[in-house]
């Protein structure tokens, strides 16, 4: 059964049962590509370039268009990041009420053991079924105290799980998921109805386009970001509309942003 967040205190009196551990200090910040608000980088590239979004006049009128739509998005997810990063302790509920204050677009927030059984919730019941088991392991090419995310596609649409794990030494104890359904992220769209979010896995947005009409679609999004982190994807024959992508990593997973480049 999910209980609530407890007190600091109860919490030290559920780690003297070793149910968990004193837990270490902050995380480390994640290495990946996407941190600022105002820049995007390459990722798996040798020579990693630069979109600065806070250059309109180095950008290209596609690009500037996609910057318009993302910028309010990036700065969200960053302060989440960030809220996340910042917690050197398992939240009591004071703290867990102030992170979902602070980010109401969140569907809630989560604590799991090392298994990923969930051990509290606010709020104590969700409506989507959701597996943790997928954030045990970092990212590739990440590290144990670095922040981990997943997106789960769920009957009810996809849900979007970033954790930050807490560690004694180099073992997990417990993670703390923050998870959001990206239709709440909507409001800080300028455009939402022309653009598309997804994973490599998972389409989780597609606004009012027929994603399957798109050459979004025909995209091998593995292959393609093992090469780049942003560019133009051209239309196929019978196909009038070309669109600007770019990826912006969270928890070490990349999550593609893409909208019509004219």
């Amino acid at each position: 059964m999910r209980i609530r967040f407890v007190s600091t205190a109860a919490l030290a009196a559920v780690a003297s049962f070793g149910l968990i551990l004193p837990l270490s200090g902050c995380g480390l910040t994640d290495t990946q590509a996407g941190k600022s608000s105002r820049r995007f980088y390459y990722a798996h590239v040798n020579t990693p370039a630069k979109l600065d979004l806070s250059d309109p006049a180095g950008l290209s009128r596609a690009d500037s268009r996609l910057a318009s739509r993302l910028m309010a998005v990036d700065e969200q997810l960053t302060g989440l990041e960030r809220a996340l990063e910042a917690l050197g302790t398992v939240p009591d509920q004071a703290a867990v009420d102030e992170l979902l204050r602070r980010f109401p677009w969140l569907s809630g927030l989560t604590l799991t053991d090392a298994a990923g059984a969930v051990i509290a919730a606010e709020p104590a019941m969700s409506l989507k079924q959701l597996d943790y088991t997928p954030l045990l392991e970092p990212a590739p090419e990440s590290t144990p105290r670095a922040l981990r995310a997943a997106v789960q596609d769920t009957p009810l649409g996809p849900e979007v799980l970033v954790a930050r794990p807490f560690l004694v030494g180099s073992e997990l104890q417990a993670l703390l998921v923050a998870a959001f359904d990206f239709r709440s992220l909507l409001p800080y769209v300028s455009t939402p109805g022309d653009l598309v979010v997804r994973t490599p896995e998972v389409l989780v947005w597609s606004g009012d386009l027929f994603y399957e009409d798109t050459p979004l679609a025909g995209t091998d999004w593995n292959a393609l970001l093992a090469k780049r982190s942003h560019g133009i994807v051209e239309p196929a024959s019978g196909e009038s509309v070309s669109f600007v992508w770019l990826v912006r990593y969270l928890g070490g997973r990349p999550l593609v942003f893409a909208t019509p480049a004219a």
